[in-house]
């Protein structure tokens, strides 16, 4: 494990971010420390953090200067490119001289593998240079960046400032070392950065946004009562007061007449009276109230544009100074809304900009690929995964080009995760195969992999598979004990042995140098004990559905070691011990938070949901957009074929009179007719469908569960059987969604239940933090590490089967 310090500046936009990485690092057991002139960032730091307060003699007057320059910056009446002038002659230079002897001093005590320095805050580069330290550089303002094109000649004279600093301190290269050359993390997308070639030490992280449960007082009543659209306007915190008045008196004047609900960051004191459609407050909790308003009016403060973003919201930007221009520019040519100037605008242009966001898709749709190109990026992970990296020397990376098999059983959702995976591997230049015992439509299989299926060793086994298959649906009459025999003994050891013969041809001709087994396909991982392959094993649902049965339920654990011995032995392994799984590496994929596991054991490493598989479905998207009602997508998965028309007849008469719109992932032939507001098939984009949705029902499928939450939405889960009613409590002890039992399921209940997920924001904010968490768990980006990883440790060492 490594030891990382951030070096921050006393500004919270700067400082949060490092907040987030630093968390997701101390839960991959690394040491993290931030060094710091404020005190009090000891309160906001994650568990587990340390702070290394910058503390030196000082003249009275340097330590005036040093703690007054964010009163300097919020009482400066200064615009365009004096603002930057401004901000390096009279804040950036002077902070860094100020804080450079005590980051010094820190950095010897500390000795850290690597040090992240703030963009602004560069003294932390010239002190890692100093001390021949490993440094990283985080970029919270990207347009200082932008200024290397856009601004040549400033971006000129900023260098020059840096240099000249940088001298006077002893280092005496003739070039800034602002932004390092081994790793400068960038916390926005590609896209929304927009076109410029940079070095490939530059790296694209997408947004880091901090979860800020703040507490402070809000009329959630009045705004969910409200029937109007609603848009939130804020200038950020560096401000003066008479900035402020000109322009909230100019907010007032263009929304005190309109059909429209204000929620203002202001001091309510600011005026006598402010119109009834304003909510005002000084503080408001920003990341919970943005999924309930339809736009954005702000400064173009990079953390405000970036969190209404990902939320696919649109925005009038009006910037004021420093990068704000920049960032609204980017706004306006990604489409995502539009901007005025803070000098020269009035009352009616802003009632007209706001009209025009929100009143013409083309800004919403625009906002949405915004946040897609976030949500690609990785945020949060992706970060944390390139800072890990950057200690990695150059020659001891992984070469692609290994091979790896996929052994899969055939039920689509554990099949789902491994597309995705496979899909990132053939990206960085592996070969990947798939292993199974049933057809599979190449359509799924990512492109440049192949399937396998031993056709001939099979015909057997066919009747068996259908036998096995067709067993599935009796899975919801069956009490618990049934239910795991029925996966056990009937399904997952038959299969096991069903796959030894294919997997035996298949070497013949193709060798992995890794072969990944789902959790329950038993036969992978014996198939890779029995011959020294490498083994890695996949987990689709939390790792304990089945339960504890060691210490609760000791005769039914006596069983399931005989039964599991009795297989190894029948397929040639006599070895002592359980080789069902891997004991090097099992890939989770969920969170460790939302899995509700306390103790981990080495080999399992959570990873958050995957994306990427391909999906051609066909959908009916005109449709889906032209509906103005709250969405609601219900889905019972590929197996449970029964009961399937008596679940969604519930779900007709629940909401076909109402004011939704119902996306129902069903054959449509099972009725003759749907309701005019249901759009049905027996296919869909799911993953691309769910940002368009309000909330989810199912049984609690786990490709659905963690389709849900990485997108922030409340669910109702019907549990039927298998690992459902597991899912089930975990779902309510987030607090991100309702049980109720599908044999209780009630038409009058379901209506209800849905209505209080999409009016009530408790769950919806309970599904952001589980989507903070899903989201910061990596994802694609780490489950690729970790196999790559593994490979470079454990090689192939397969021997001729």
């Amino acid at each position: 494990m490594a030891k990382f310090v951030f070096v921050v500046p006393p500004l919270t936009g700067h400082v949060n971010p490092t907040l987030s990485i630093g968390a997701e690092l101390l839960q991959r057991g690394h040491e993290v420390a931030w060094i710091s002139l404020d005190k009090n960032l000891s309160t906001k730091l994650p568990v587990g953090g340390e702070l290394l307060l910058i503390q030196y003699d000082q003249t009275d007057e340097e330590k005036r200067e040093s703690e007054s320059y964010l009163d300097i910056i919020s009482k400066k009446v200064v615009y365009g490119i004096d603002s930057i002038k401004f901000l390096y002659d009279d804040v950036l230079i002077p902070l860094n001289r100020h804080c450079y002897n005590g980051i010094v001093t820190l950095l010897k005590q500390y000795q850290p593998d690597l040090v992240i320095g703030d963009h602004q805050l560069f003294a932390a580069a010239i002190a890692a240079k100093k001390l021949n330290l490993p440094y990283s550089t985080s970029v919270t303002a990207p347009a200082a960046i932008k200024m290397m094109d856009e601004l040549p000649k400033v971006h000129e004279w900023e260098v020059n400032k840096i240099i000249e600093l940088q001298k006077e301190l002893g280092v005496t290269e003739n070039r800034s070392l602002a932004s390092s050359d081994l790793l400068t993390l960038v916390l926005t997308s590609k896209y929304f950065f927009g076109e410029m070639d940079l070095p490939e030490n530059y790296q694209f992280t997408g947004p880091v946004l901090m979860e800020r449960r703040i507490s402070c007082e809000f009329d959630w009543d009045r705004l969910k009562s409200s029937t109007h659209k609603k848009i939130l306007v804020s200038i950020g915190t560096t401000f003066d007061h008479d900035h402020k008045k000109v322009f909230f008196q100019k907010v007032v004047d263009a929304f005190k007449d309109e059909d429209l609900t204000v929620v203002l960051v202001s001091d309510p004191q600011l005026f006598d009276s402010w119109p009834e459609n304003f909510m005002v407050y000084n503080q408001v909790p920003q990341l919970d109230l943005l999924p309930y308003l339809d736009g954005v009016v702000c400064h173009g403060g990079h953390n405000t544009v970036s969190e209404a973003l990902s939320n696919s919201l649109p925005l009038v930007v009006i910037p004021i100074a420093y990068d704000q221009s920049h960032v609204a520019g980017r706004v306006v040519r990604t489409g995502a809304g539009e901007r005025l100037n803070f000098n020269r605008f009035k009352s009616h242009h802003l009632n007209e900009a706001v009209k025009n966001i929100l009143n013409n898709s083309e800004y919403k749709e625009a906002a949405e690929t915004v946040r897609e190109s976030f949500t690609e990026a990785g945020g949060t992970a992706t970060a944390a995964n390139l800072l890990e990296k950057a200690l990695i020397p150059a020659d001891e990376t992984i070469k692609p080009g290994s091979k790896f098999l996929f052994v899969i059983p055939p039920f689509f959702g554990h099949i789902s995760p491994t597309l995705s995976v496979g899909a990132s591997l053939i990206a960085r230049g592996h070969e990947v195969k798939w292993f199974g015992i049933t057809p599979l439509d190449s359509k799924h299989i990512p492109e440049g992999g192949s399937y396998f299926y031993p056709e001939e060793d099979l015909i057997p086994f066919q009747e068996d598979i259908k036998r096995i298959l067709k067993r599935q649906d009796d899975g919801p009459a069956c009490s618990g004990p049934e239910v795991m025999k029925l996966a056990l003994e009937e399904t997952y050891v038959p299969f096991a042995k069903m796959m030894m013969p294919g997997l035996e041809r298949l070497m013949e001709s193709w060798k992995p140098d890794v072969l990944v087994n789902d959790c329950i396909t038993f036969g992978g991982a014996l198939f890779a004990h029995k011959h020294h392959i490498p083994c890695v094993t996949t987990t689709p649902v939390p790792p304990d559905v089945m339960g504890d049965t060691a210490n609760n339920a000791p005769k039914i654990f006596e069983w399931q070691q005989n039964l599991i011995k009795d297989l190894q032995k029948e397929v040639g392994i006599n070895d002592e011990g359980i080789f069902i799984h891997s004991n090097k590496l099992n890939l989770v994929f969920t969170s460790q938070t939302f899995a509700d596991f306390e103790t981990v054991p080495p080999h399992m490493r959570f990873v958050g949901p995957v994306k990427g598989r391909p999906n051609p479905a066909p959908f009916d998207w005109k449709k889906l957009e032209a509906s103005t009602t709250p969405k609601i997508f219900v889905s019972l998965g590929t197996l449970l074929v029964d009961i399937r028309k008596a679940f969604f007849e519930k779900v007709i008469a629940a909401f076909a009179d109402q004011p939704v719109t119902v996306i129902a992932a069903t054959p449509p032939d099972i009725f003759d007719e749907w309701p005019s507001n249901f759009i049905v098939n027996g296919f869909v984009p799911q993953s691309a469908l769910m940002p368009h949705m309000d909330a989810v029902i199912c049984h609690g499928g786990f490709n659905t569960v963690n389709d849900t939450f990485t997108n922030g939405l409340p669910m109702l889960i019907t549990p039927i059987a298998y690992d459902h009613f597991h899912i089930a409590k975990l779902i309510e002890k987030a607090g991100c969604g309702i049980s109720i039992r599908y044999k209780r399921l009630r038409v009058e209940a379901l209506r209800e239940t849905v209505f209080e997920l999409l009016e009530n924001p408790a769950y919806r904010n309970a599904a952001k933090e589980v989507q903070a968490n899903l989201l910061n768990a990596g994802g694609n980006d780490r489950a690729v590490e970790l196999l790559e990883d593994f490979v470079q440790q454990h090689g192939s060492t397969l021997v001729t089967v």
